[in-house]
C-alpha cells in the first residue's frame, strides 16, 4: 500500500510553501476510496504538517522527512539538498538521502591494479572500494625458444604487454572519466604500473597522484591491498 511518504525539502526553501503543499495533501487525501489507505495517508500528512507547523525555519542543508501513521523522522542531510521530492510508496525512498551521505564522504579517487597477466580498476573514497572492472590479459608467459625464435617471441611478448597496458588506461579513462573522478592510485607488484603510468596513455584530464607497490591484482583483494599502502605512506 502506498502509504510511505518520503518528502526532501531542498536548501534555501522558504517555509511557507511547503506547508502549503502538506495542506493540499492532506485535503486531497481524505479523497481515496479505500478506507485504510485513506486513514493511512491522512495520518501520514497530518504528522508531516504537525511537524512543519512546529519549525520556524527549514534547515541550512534542506530537510528530509519521512512519515507514515506510526509518526516521523526528520533528517537534515549532511550536505545542501537541491532537489524538492515528494514520494509516497510502499517504502520511504532512501536513495536521495544515500546519495547526499555518499557526497559528503569526498571526494572519489581512481585506483588501477595491474602486471602482465591480469589487472582491475575500482575507485574508493575513505574506506569504501567499488570495484569498476577486473579481467586477465591472456598474454603469453616468456619462455626460451632460443636463437631467432626467442628474439621473435620476445618482440611479440613486448607488443602484447604494451596493447594489454594500453587496453587498461583506455578502460580506466572511460570508467574514470564518467564518474567525475580526477586522481588516480596506480598499483601492482612489479614494474607493469610504473610501464602503464610511462606510457602515457590515461586521459590528460587524469591526474596520477600515487604509484605504489602491492601483491595482489584481483579485484577484492587488490583493491584493499593498494588503499592500505597509500594510505600508510601519507602518514
Amino acid at each position: 500500500m502506498t502509504n510511505h511518504i518520503s518528502l526532501y525539502i531542498s536548501a534555501g526553501s522558504d517555509l511557507q510553501p511547503i506547508r502549503n503543499l502538506a495542506k493540499r495533501e492532506l485535503a486531497g487525501a481524505r479523497n481515496v476510496k479505500s478506507n485504510w489507505t485513506r486513514t493511512e495517508v491522512t495520518s501520514a500528512w497530518r504528522n508531516i504538517l504537525v511537524y512543519l507547523n512546529g519549525l520556524r525555519k527549514i534547515p541550512t542543508n534542506g530537510l528530509v522527512l519521512f512519515a507514515s501513521s506510526d509518526g516521523i523522522e526528520a533528517i537534515e542531510p549532511p550536505v545542501p539538498c537541491r532537489t524538492n521530492i515528494y514520494r509516497c510508496g510502499t517504502g520511504f525512498d532512501r536513495g536521495p538521502l544515500d546519495a547526499l551521505y555518499d557526497d559528503a564522504a569526498g571526494e572519489k579517487t581512481g585506483l588501477i591494479l595491474i602486471d602482465n597477466n591480469e589487472a582491475a580498476i575500482a575507485w574508493f573514497r575513505g574506506s569504501t572500494i567499488s570495484p569498476l572492472w577486473h579481467n586477465f590479459s591472456g598474454v603469453m608467459n616468456k619462455h626460451d625458444a632460443g636463437g631467432q625464435s626467442q628474439r621473435r617471441f620476445e618482440r611479440g611478448h613486448a607488443e602484447q604487454v604494451k596493447q594489454w597496458q594500453r587496453k587498461v588506461s583506455d578502460l580506466a579513462s572511460g570508467f574514470f572519466l564518467s564518474l567525475d573522478i580526477t586522481k588516480v592510485v596506480v598499483g601492482g607488484p612489479g614494474f607493469r604500473k610504473n610501464g602503464l603510468v610511462d606510457d602515457r596513455k590515461l586521459d590528460y584530464r587524469l591526474e596520477v597522484i600515487a604509484v605504489v607497490d602491492c601483491e595482489y591484482v584481483d579485484d577484492i583483494a587488490g583493491p584493499r591491498e593498494a588503499l592500505a599502502r597509500w594510505k600508510k605512506a601519507q602518514i
